[in-house]
């Protein structure tokens, strides 16, 4: 650690990592691994395990075993970054044995540092080419792992089939989330990342014209083909079609067209076939479909449950739609079907609702869509734009509402239909509705209360507003527009603007948001679309019901054959592997019908395929001008410093060597000071005698 401080390591990697552990992370740091915690190892390990509710006050044997369970070089690594160790980071990451989520929490750590105000701007130039060279090294691991699949150059896998270890490393593993939790857009528009995606969700890295009529039939025949894959999928030619419809492409555009068929059968039913307190068969199929719908929720959340991501259930947005969806139908078909004939209009709302939020439903859909799914995320986000503005919207709204309508009508009868004529003038205003008082209104309008509040709509004529509202209104109106209408209107055209321009320069960002979040749903999800779960269900009974008599027939024989091959292979260097077990735990019918089991297994593998594309990288990224400059402008400093200590020591040497001249002459001046004071007063005494001699006087009288 002391070496790779000083940028002089050179330990053997053979002995890596037989020599670092959580003491190692505490040298770095130069405190205990308690304060380490909350120095920015606790932010570590929330971004290696990916969870946001780690404790603060965890005690030191926590803290250690966190850390051993953890990759502790990717933590050695992330520490040499945060305490600025950056040529030792970089030779740590050179002999291969950092992983890919490290690198990209490590390009966090430097974006941050880039974006700090406070470092210097030399430091934060180094902290952006680091962050782009280590974005090239995870790009770098990632297209040999992804060559290595391509070329079938791969390790030994865990599930009898070519697994693609890339995908499962940027998908299952996380290593595509955790991009674009850091915001590594280099990362994610790289184009070894888009065709690695392109490829899982289509089956080829490009969609050729064959593919795309390959997709369009199997939609078309999939109300055929689907039925017989419920009862076999091992069958040669079943198998090549189970493929093909597991693809998650092909389960989106399937749940699509499913989507699309009911909305139109929902339509042509409020159109042309609504009958109250019948059932027709429009109601029929759509009852059908969502009971389907509710057993495909169920299901959803029960699969949830048991991968721990109930909490991300909850939290996701069109769940709660899908949920608040079938509760508003249920609501409709109830009041629909019931006796009581008061509640027509209320049947009618519901199922209006039902049907515009099935439209809404189907927006997310489209999602999928490279060129779509930016526009929706630009829609959000001016959505989120206008509740804000709306509050200052709403204030001036009410003033302008009030001060109107208290003007040309005041003591008005308290009501909903005025209420909704006091609202209504701001709020039509926006839109060019003016509506102001002509002569012809006021002709026949009238003052008596009985008549202008009378329920006998052949007797009821309008209200005359008030003289002084009549004259003040109007310029109240033209100040309200001009405020309202021109400069907050317009205001929030230029907050579209700014809102559009920023989301549109990063679409690709968000965008790759969305694609993770289908690519995992789909990925997931069985073959059978929504509209088929209703006829899956008995298929799925009943092959549950043969496993369970093949498991409890064969289990006590599976067991004896089990023994007798472990004590035959027992010196033998196989062995299966965890994972393995797990994968065989999960029977074929789970992964058919409920959802696909596999997507969680953490392969033996596929880790082991991560190391090799790291142990390839060694030595293929050259150094750039850009840290050539940084190299030298770091011996630059180095020598700077150095001149500073020698100007220093010299600068003490001459300020002593002038001390001791200054009091060197300083004593001289005083010696010949004292000698000639000596001679001056001799000459003294022998001017004054030579005086005294001459006057005749003593020269001691004199003196």
């Amino acid at each position: 650690m002391y070496l790779l401080k000083i940028e002089k390591w050179r330990i053997p990697e053979d002995a890596i990592k037989m020599a670092f552990d959580h003491r190692s992370i505490e040298y770095i740091y130069e405190k205990d691994l308690t304060t380490a915690f909350g120095s920015g190892l606790r932010t570590d390990l929330e971004a290696l395990s990916r969870l946001s509710d780690l404790p603060t006050d965890w005690k030191e044997k926590d803290i250690e075993r966190a850390i051993t369970n953890s990759d502790v070089i990717g933590l050695i690594f992330l520490t040499l970054l945060r305490k600025q160790f950056y040529s030792g980071a970089t030779q740590l990451v050179d002999t291969g044995f950092v992983r890919i989520s490290h690198i990209l929490v490590g390009c966090k750590i430097l974006r941050d540092a880039s974006d700090d105000k406070k470092n210097e701007q030399i430091h934060r130039e180094t902290s952006t080419r680091l962050k782009l060279y280590f974005t090239e090294r995870a790009t770098l691991i990632t297209s040999f792992i992804y060559e290595a699949t391509s070329n079938n150059d791969l390790v030994e896998n865990e599930l009898d089939e070519p697994v693609n270890h890339a995908g499962r490393l940027l998908v299952n593993h996380g290593y595509l989330e955790d991009a674009i939790r850091t915001q590594n857009k280099s990362f994610l528009e790289n184009k070894i990342v888009t065709d690695i995606l392109h490829k899982m969700w289509y089956g080829e890295e490009e969609s050729l014209f064959r593919q795309v009529g390959i997709f369009i039939l199997l939609a078309l025949i999939h109300l055929i083909v689907m039925p017989v894959l419920m009862i076999n999928i091992t069958a040669p030619p079943l198998k090549w079609f189970y493929r093909k419809y597991n693809l998650p492409f092909m389960k989106a555009l399937i749940q699509m067209l499913g989507y699309l068929a009911l909305l139109m059968t929902y339509a042509y039913m409020l159109l042309f076939n609504y009958i109250h307190k019948d059932f027709s068969w429009t109601d029929g199929i759509i009852v059908g479909w969502m009971i389907s719908f509710l057993l495909n929720e169920i299901k959803q959340a029960i699969v949830s449950a048991i991968r721990h991501r109930f909490k991300r259930y909850m939290c996701n947005v069109w769940n709660l739609l899908d949920w608040t969806l079938m509760f508003v139908y249920a609501s409709g078909m109830f009041l629909k079907l019931g006796k009581d004939v008061t509640y027509e209009d209320s049947t009618k709302i519901l199922l209006v609702l039902t049907f515009i939020l099935l439209s809404i439903r189907i927006l997310n859909m489209f999602s999928i869509s490279e060129y779509l799914g930016p526009k929706l995320v630009i829609i959000q986000k001016m959505f989120k734009d206008t509740f804000v503005f709306l509050v200052i919207l709403t204030v001036i709204m009410m003033s302008y509402n009030v001060s109107y309508h208290s003007l040309l009508y005041p003591n008005s009868e308290l009501s909903w239909q005025e209420i909704e004529k006091v609202m209504q003038n701001g709020y039509w205003t926006l839109f060019g509705e003016v509506g102001l008082i002509d002569s012809e209104t006021l002709s026949d309008c009238t003052d008596d209360e009985t008549i202008y509040t009378s329920r006998n709509h052949t007797v009821k004529r309008d209200r005359c507003p008030t003289h002084l509202g009549i004259h003040i209104s109007p310029y109240l109106k033209a100040l309200y527009g001009l405020i309202a209408v021109i400069i907050l209107l317009n205001l929030l055209i230029a907050i579209y603007s700014d809102t559009y321009k920023k989301v549109n320069d990063e679409c690709k960002f968000h965008w790759s948001q969305i694609q993770t979040d289908f690519l995992e749903e789909y990925s997931i999800e069985t073959i059978f679309p929504i509209h088929l779960k209703l006829l899956m269900l008995p298929f799925g009974l009943v092959h549950v019901l043969v496993w369970l008599t093949q498991y409890c027939c064969f289990k006590i024989k599976d067991r004896r054959l089990n023994k007798i091959e472990h004590e035959d292979q027992h010196d033998s260097l196989y062995s299966y592997d965890s994972e393995r077990d797990k994968w065989k735990e999960n029977p074929m019918f789970v992964r058919v019908f409920l959802y696909n089991a596999d997507y969680d297994l953490k392969l033996k593998s596929t880790e082991e395929a991560e190391r090799i594309g790291a142990a390839r990288s060694k030595g293929k990224i050259e150094i750039t001008e850009e840290d050539k400059i940084t190299k030298l402008q770091n011996q630059m400093d180095i020598m700077n410093r150095e001149l500073k200590d020698k100007h220093k020591r010299s600068d003490e040497m001459l300020k002593t060597m002038k001390e001791d001249m200054l009091k060197t002459i300083k004593n001289e001046i005083l010696k010949i000071n004292h000698d000639n004071l000596k001679e001056i007063k001799s000459m003294i005494k022998a001017q004054f005698k030579h005086n005294n001699e001459q006057e005749g006087q003593p020269a001691s009288t004199q003196l």
